[in-house]
């Protein structure tokens, strides 16, 4: 079968611990805001998307303001997003409130209906589509998990799935979505099963060592185990 990038970046994220599709999704992510603040912030067609996705969302707003010379056009995109913003409140007219005295109580106690209008510039103020980053990162990762799953019988991507803890279980979720053939599922099964009872076992590992009797026995790789887990578990830093 023959091999390309995608397939070489993927035996290489799987080289290292932790979840290989986080990794190169926030590669990918990184590379692509860099990209923004260099090249293509002031673009018309950008600046849109930006707008109908009301800025970034919270992950990547902050991952944007840590990007050397950010300032200048996340203040351009901001200030799309607060012309926005500033001409839905000044278009905004309140309504009168319900005539129905048992309607209006029901509101005031904050037992439901809420008011329409403001429901309704909620709405109009909610993302158009989603944001720019986050749509970038899920298809790199589509990308990726298809490329783990053309090359599943490779004997690279075999033993670093392996080494490397297997998914997270966002990822492993995804995976299974993707799966087209039935040999695969079996084999991503039994894989991240392969790949998980270590983990398991040292963090159990990490968990009695911490009874006073058996404190001296912790080491290095028993200390990280739980950090191990929490990546398996909720996937890495900085990633969602």
């Amino acid at each position: 079968m023959s091999k390309h990038t995608g397939y070489y970046e993927l035996r290489d994220a799987l080289q290292e611990p932790g979840c290989a599709i986080c990794r190169l999704g926030k590669k990918v992510v990184t590379h692509y805001l860099d990209g923004l603040i260099y090249a293509n912030a002031n673009d018309y067609q950008v600046r849109a998307e930006v707008k109908l996705a009301r800025g970034f969302c919270n992950l990547h707003a902050w991952q944007l303001r840590d990007c050397h010379g950010a300032g200048l056009d996340m203040a351009i995109l901001s200030a799309d997003v607060l012309v926005e913003w500033l001409q839905a409140l000044q278009g905004f007219t309140p309504q009168a409130p319900p005539p129905n005295l048992f309607q209006r109580l029901r509101i005031a106690l904050g037992l439901g209906g809420g008011q329409p209008d403001a429901i309704t510039l909620a709405e109009t103020l909610a993302p158009q589509r989603p944001c720019l980053a986050c749509q970038t990162r899920d298809e790199a990762e589509s990308a990726s998990i298809h490329e783990l799953l053309i090359h599943l019988e490779d004997p690279e991507v075999q033993a670093g799935f392996v080494q490397s803890g297997g998914l997270c279980l966002a990822h492993f979720r995804q995976t299974l979505k993707l799966v087209t053939q039935p040999a695969q599922v079996a084999a991503v099964v039994r894989r991240q099963e392969t790949a998980l009872l270590p983990l398991l076992e040292q963090l159990r590992e990490f968990i009695r060592k911490h009874d006073y009797r058996f404190q001296d026995e912790m080491t290095a790789a028993d200390g990280a185990a739980w950090i191990r887990a929490l990546e398996a578990v909720s996937g890495r830093r900085g990633t969602r």
